[in-house]
């Protein structure tokens, strides 16, 4: 009898929490809270990044408000998120405001400007709908259409340890690398000027836009404008 009554507790306790519903829209606490319980999370080592004296390993070294997309498609939004570049790590704010990083597979972060109301996501290697197997790490979606921009922004760390002194001294560069994707194929772009070629069928078009515009492909704009170029020329 009291292993009847044991599991009948059980299965109702399980079943109310399986039915609890989290609105994850307007309450940052619940929404980071839940979120805890969905990809989990372990303690940020602030010893990390320490001895930096330039640079950093984040998109934005400040806590971001935004959302996540895990691997099945569930969105938690209103949430404070950071992205670590150098180690591919998501980290989000719990609710007693101590630093966590999640530890199960997210498909896409996307950070939200307040201010111009304007969205940055960035999509995870693992989930880019492409035949082969891109390097690991986040890849940030500048433009979308029938050709797809990404940018993947490499870290880089050196460490120097300045004469007299017993600490080492460190400093992470950034450098950006553009790849466009069509039709499942993801290819790296060196050089804004090879894009006429691997865009052949507009090729005349682009090469003398680029002229035109006096795009160096020095900027993420440069980019933007020729492929949405690109994509405004494919859809007539």
């Amino acid at each position: 009898m009291r292993i009847i009554l044991s599991l009948l507790i059980s299965f109702i306790s399980t079943s109310a929490f399986a039915q609890r519903v989290i609105d994850v829209t307007n309450n940052n606490s619940a929404a980071n809270g839940s979120l805890f319980y969905a990809v989990g999370g372990e303690p940020m080592n602030n010893a990390k990044y320490v001895a930096i004296v330039e640079g950093t390993a984040y998109y934005n070294d400040a806590f971001l408000p935004g959302k996540i997309i895990l691997s099945g498609g569930k969105v938690y939004d209103s949430l404070s998120l950071k992205l670590d570049l150098m180690d591919n790590t998501v980290h989000y704010l719990a609710p007693g405001g101590d630093e966590l990083i999640a530890t199960t597979a997210i498909r896409s972060v996307i950070f939200k400007n307040l201010l111009d109301k304007t969205e940055t996501r960035f999509d995870y290697s693992d989930f880019l709908k492409t035949g082969s197997k891109p390097e690991t790490g986040w890849y940030q979606l500048l433009d979308t259409g029938t050709v797809t921009l990404y940018k993947r922004s490499v870290k880089s760390i050196k460490e120097n340890k300045p004469y007299g002194l017993a600490t080492v001294e460190q400093t992470i560069t950034t450098s950006g690398n553009y790849y466009i994707l069509i039709n499942a194929v993801f290819t790296p772009v060196k050089k804004l000027k090879q894009l006429p070629d691997m865009l052949q069928d507009k090729k005349t078009e682009l090469q003398e836009y680029i002229t035109s515009k006096n795009l160096t492909g020095k900027t993420d704009k440069d980019y933007l404008e020729l492929l949405a170029y690109y994509n405004g020329l494919v859809r007539k």
